[in-house]
C-alpha cells in the first residue's frame, strides 16, 4: 500500500502530537489553605486532565458563616472560586464549601464545589450527601461548626484537616478528601467541551 501523506506532512504531524504541551502545567487556585481541599483538587484535576497540575491555596473570605446552611454553601463556594482565581490569574479557580441542608425533612451534610476558568465559564457540582446523626445535628443547628462538633465527639483535634465528619461516620471507609475529590469531578463535568 502506498502512503497517501507526504513524509514531511507525516513528520510534522508526529512532532506536533508528541511535543510537550504549550504550557508545562495547568495552574489551579483553590480558595482555601486546607490541605484536604488542596489535595482533593490536585488529584481530581490531574486525573481529569491527565497531566501535571500546579495547585496553590489562598486564604480567602467566603462571605458566609463558618457553618453554612442551604444556599450559603453554594454562595461560599462560588465566592472562593472567584477570589482565588483573581489572586493567582490561574487557569482555574476552585471553591469548596462544606455545609448542611434540609432535604425532604432530613438534614444532610455535603460539599458544594464551584469552578471558574480563565474565560469566566462557571461550573458547579456537589459531593455525595450524608445524613447527620441527631446528636451531631442538634449541636450544628445550635451554632457549632461541624468540624468542632466532630472533634469533640471523636476525641481528635482538627478532624476537618484529616478524615472529617464523613471519615468518622463511615468508619474511615470514605475520607473527607475522597468526598471532595468526587465533588470536584462533578463540577469538572460541566467544563468539558462537547
Amino acid at each position: 500500500e502506498r502512503n497517501i501523506f507526504p513524509s514531511t506532512c507525516y513528520n510534522r504531524t508526529f512532532k506536533i502530537l508528541n511535543s510537550p504541551p504549550l504550557y508545562p502545567h495547568v495552574l489551579v487556585a483553590v480558595g482555601s489553605t486546607n490541605p484536604v481541599k488542596i489535595n482533593a483538587v490536585r488529584k481530581a484535576f490531574e486525573t481529569f486532565f491527565n497531566r501535571d497540575v500546579k495547585v496553590v491555596g489562598f486564604n480567602v473570605d467566603s462571605g458566609v458563616p463558618n457553618q453554612p446552611i442551604g444556599r450559603q454553601t453554594m454562595i461560599g463556594a462560588l465566592k472562593r472560586a472567584l477570589e482565588s482565581r483573581k489572586l493567582a490569574s490561574s487557569d482555574y479557580g476552585v471553591g469548596i464549601e462544606g455545609g448542611i441542608s434540609l432535604l425532604w425533612g432530613r438534614w444532610y451534610a455535603f460539599g458544594f464545589v464551584a469552578i471558574i476558568n480563565r474565560y469566566g465559564k462557571v461550573s458547579t457540582g456537589t459531593t455525595g450527601w450524608f445524613q447527620l446523626p441527631e446528636k451531631v445535628l442538634k449541636k450544628v443547628l445550635s451554632g457549632d461548626e461541624l468540624g468542632v462538633v466532630m472533634d469533640k465527639i471523636s476525641g481528635t483535634v482538627g478532624s476537618k484537616y484529616k478524615l472529617g465528619a464523613i471519615g468518622y461516620l463511615t468508619n474511615a471507609v470514605v475520607s473527607r478528601q475522597e468526598l471532595y475529590q468526587h465533588g470536584v469531578y462533578m463540577a469538572l463535568a460541566g467544563m468539558k467541551e462537547v
